[in-house]
């Protein structure tokens, strides 16, 4: 590879898409985007075209990553069969099937889960209701495999051969405990569907052809070498810098998802577990944290997350009002456990805005400490000490808003050294890419060039002090509100 190569990632999400090229340098040389109005292929398409950066000529190397567990049923020449089935929709009744077979067990001891959202029971749905219309399905793809082969081969043209990464496989029901994953073929069979459907399983990173489609010419990327790519959180993950067994990253918005770099799997309820593409596993959970607080404060105070975490910040440290986020995912699993306020009093002598910021400030620590749980449980795990946290969220170190003041509670909360690093989701898939295609020697400098680091969040002394004692009483007290939640 020259020293002009460049790099281009493609991020495809549920509400758009976003196109990035960099330099070797890592600097960005290209970047733009597109909304989605709907689950097509036309406007997949549609916004590949008008969501990419008008490129120069010259080597480029191409990688994508896109929703988890989102299915594309495509024909023998890769024109989806069915529209994408949303990683968000169910089929609760073909998982209660498929639940009935020991192959479950067997799967989920090697990663696998399977529940109404996964894909095999939708598969399942699609095929009971479009029985003669699923005939004309040849492969069973996630987004990114689909859009690497669009790439690659120009309409018309059979697709052969096929290859996944292991990130995306692992949902469809690939074994990623083998040293080679591969296909735990008795969980795919119970579903009673064909191997044959799916792909290859190969490690991300792995090249894949070269684009020469017309569509790749639209994007001026026509000719870039194209590898195999990510899940989106698994890119998040190596575009915070959780690259080698100990690091740790979280990345916070509407949903928390904490991520570790492990050498091995240690099972637990409250944890999930990816191949890492270049060493080791990714282990990591992910909950529902920003959506509750921007929720509370429009349809409840009326009022924006913004102008909340204001009233928060002014609002007297030590007086929030308690909070226990719902427990419908990690670390319960419990469908019925919601969200719980508690611990205020109707006191007279405080104005609107002291209550609302009490309330805000309660739930912004609350699911700070909520956070915090996976630091302790890593460690015990793994028996060792987490010191360092990279983390992706809103807010500038180096400025003084709602955002950035949040940043700081979860640090002080958390008790370690946080760096905030720079969201660059779409070099992710292009870490693992770059290193086959030996754009750079090895990941140290890879990481030194690609990612790049915002700075150190601020922590306060006051606040991880009082919070130190009471972390281990939030933990104990939401496991009672666990055991009560059947009887409320």
């Amino acid at each position: 590879m020259t020293d002009d190569v460049q790099l281009v990632g493609i991020d495809l999400g549920t509400s758009g898409i976003r196109i990035v090229a960099y330099d070797r340098r890592g600097d960005v040389i290209g970047s733009s985007d597109a909304d989605l109005s709907e689950q097509s292929q036309r406007e997949w398409e549609r916004v590949m075209r008008e969501g990419s950066p008008d490129l120069e000529n010259g080597e480029k190397i191409c990688s994508v990553d896109s929703t988890s567990g989102t299915i594309v049923m495509v024909d023998k020449f890769g024109e989806m069969v069915f529209p994408p089935v949303m990683y968000y929709e169910t089929a609760s009744k073909q998982a209660k099937e498929i639940e009935k077979h020991e192959s479950v067990e067997e799967a989920r001891d090697k990663g696998i889960s399977i529940s109404s959202t996964s894909p095999l029971p939708k598969i399942m749905k699609i095929r009971e209701e479009n029985p003669k219309q699923f005939e004309n399905v040849e492969w069973i793809l996630s987004p990114t495999t689909w859009v690497l082969y669009r790439l690659k081969y120009e309409e018309g043209k059979r697709w052969r051969d096929l290859e996944t990464d292991w990130t995306n496989a692992l949902k469809f029901g690939a074994d990623i405990t083998k040293e080679k994953p591969s296909w735990f073929k008795s969980i795919i069979e119970d579903a009673d569907l064909s191997p044959d459907l799916l792909p290859e399983i190969r490690r991300p990173g792995t090249f894949v052809g070269s684009a020469e489609s017309d569509l790749a010419e639209e994007m001026t990327i026509e000719g870039a070498d194209l590898y195999q790519g990510l899940s989106d959180g698994n890119s998040s993950a190596l575009a915070m810098g959780c690259l080698q067994p100990g690091d740790y990253g979280i990345s916070c918005g509407s949903t928390s998802v904490p991520k570790f770099i492990s050498s091995e799997i240690e099972t637990h309820e409250a944890i999930y577990y990816h191949r890492h593409p270049i060493e080791g596993y990714i282990a990591g959970a992910a909950f529902e944290t920003g959506i509750i607080l921007r929720w509370f404060c429009n349809k409840v105070l009326g009022i924006g997350q913004e102008e909340g975490l204001k009233l928060a910040q002014d609002s007297q440290f030590g007086a929030e009002y308690g909070f226990f986020p719902q427990g419908d995912r990690s670390p319960f699993f419990d469908p019925d456990l919601g969200n719980v306020l508690g611990g205020f009093h109707p006191n007279q002598d405080l104005s609107r805005e002291e209550v609302r910021g009490r309330f805000v400030r309660g739930i912004a620590t609350g699911i700070a400490m909520e956070e915090y749980q996976y630091l302790p449980l890593f460690e015990k795990l793994f028996d060792l000490s987490i010191d360092r946290v990279r983390f992706l969220g809103g807010g500038s170190p180096s400025e003084d808003d709602p955002f950035t003041w949040w940043n700081e509670l979860r640090a002080s909360v958390w008790d370690r050294e946080v760096i905030k690093m720079e969201p660059r989701t779409t070099v992710g898939s292009l870490i693992p890419a770059s290193l086959t295609a030996s754009v750079y020697e090895d990941v140290d400098e890879t990481c030194n060039l690609l990612l790049r680091e915002e700075g150190k969040v601020d922590r306060h002394d006051e606040i991880t002090s009082k919070y130190k004692e009471k972390r281990r009483e939030f933990f104990d007290k939401w496991k009672g509100i666990r055991d009560l939640s059947p009887l409320v």
